[in-house]
């Protein structure tokens, strides 16, 4: 049985892969052409300090962005908040908020009293934030005395669900909004994953996930009318412009990742079949070496390969680096990113039950280097129960 579910998702795997390829492969350029951009910016502070390598390896709330199958290994709740200071140094204040709660679901059968795994819901909020920006005309270009604020924003509603200890799939919904004062862009996006994790100790991981899957999404609203006479006509009309369509930004994502781990002294003596049968995890590790890669193919923009490494002291500190790279990235000149590659993060854990280990506060903190201005800085708090 076991090995008619590797050939299974294997075999789904690479088809997945073959099948969207040749659509979703990077093109330079087509660079810049798709719309809702910020469906590619991941707010959470964990998974950036893996520079996007995280795609196998990610569990929890931040799956919720970057493989939604990584929230089925939950078997509780976890709700976290991020805050990301965008491009900092630039002097254009643009700010990312983040809200996640992803809670396990159960059903207790009425004879035996046994508790059913119904899967893993989670909600998400995205906003990104320009600040206050001067209204401009042609006749008053110095301003108007009046200001706008543009906003990035979706809301996403995600399921994952674990069909046996060795396969994870999951699905998202994304309604997209973009808005300015007097124009406003709305959308749909689909995501959807797989994780698969083999190994004795359940630390061998691979990963594939498609994102940002929809109908192309326009503008709409008076900022693209205006009032005027048709001709031949002293009748004054409002006259509206059509907006043209643009698609969203789809890319197909594929990782792996290998877990090192190391166990206490109780188990030294053991030998395989034992430590097997002991059904240890990385979770009853006290040292743990985590080594990703992942190769991302966008279908606007350049693909990218990343990797990246975490060392983790039991559940309760862990420090990670990462390195991402697109053609062109060394040249300032011609590069279509302001990432230069590297980055790093480190997430502490408090305690907060003396009999339930699983109950931890999680500080965060991540940051990516940028070729311009000073990089990104990203914190979040998370609370797992």
């Amino acid at each position: 049985m076991k090995n008619i579910i590797k050939i299974v998702t294997i075999i789904f795997s690479l088809t997945l892969i073959f099948s969207s390829y040749q659509s979703l492969a990077g093109n330079s350029d087509r660079s810049g052409q798709a719309g809702a951009q910020h469906l590619l910016i991941d707010p959470w502070a964990r998974t950036n300090g893996w520079g996007g390598a995280s795609v196998a390896e990610v569990r929890g709330l931040e799956s919720i962005f970057t493989n939604v199958a990584g929230i089925a290994i939950l078997n509780k709740t976890e709700v976290g908040i991020t805050r990301t200071q965008y491009l900092a140094g630039s002097g254009a204040g643009i700010s990312i908020n983040a809200f996640g709660l992803v809670q396990a679901l159960y059903r207790t059968d009425k004879e035996t009293g046994v508790k059913k795994s119904l899967g893993t819901l989670g909600i998400s909020v995205f906003n990104m934030n320009f600040g206050d920006i001067p209204v401009t005309t042609v006749e008053q270009p110095d301003g108007t005395s009046a200001i706008f604020s543009p906003k990035l924003n979706y809301i996403g509603l995600h399921y994952a669900y674990s069909f046996n200890r060795y396969v994870k799939g999951g699905i998202g919904i994304k309604i997209i909004n973009e808005s300015i004062s007097d124009l406003v862009s709305t959308g749909v996006a689909i995501d959807a994953g797989i994780q698969y994790v083999t190994g004795i100790f359940s630390n061998f991981k691979i990963g594939v996930t498609l994102k940002n899957l929809g109908l192309p999404t326009y503008y709409q609203g008076d900022g693209i009318s205006l009032r005027a006479n048709p001709a031949h006509s002293d009748v004054e009309l409002t006259l509206e412009t059509r907006s043209a369509e643009a698609v969203l930004p789809a890319c197909l994502v594929l990782g792996a990742s290998y877990d090192f781990l190391f166990f206490g002294k109780e188990y030294a003596g053991l030998d395989k079949r034992e430590l097997r049968d002991a059904d240890l995890t990385r979770d009853d590790a006290i040292h743990r070496i985590t080594f990703a890669g992942a190769f991302i193919a966008n279908a606007y923009s350049n693909d990218i390969f990343a990797v990246g490494v975490e060392y983790g002291f039991k559940n309760y500190a862990m420090f990670r680096a990462g390195y991402s790279y697109e053609a062109g990235q060394f040249n300032i000149e011609t590069t279509k990113t302001f990432y230069s590659g590297p980055s790093v993060g480190v997430t502490f854990g408090i305690p907060m039950s003396k009999t339930n280990d699983k109950s931890v506060l999680y500080l965060d903190y991540g940051y990516r280097f940028t070729n311009r201005w000073s990089g990104n800085h990203y914190i979040g708090l998370k609370l797992a129960l």
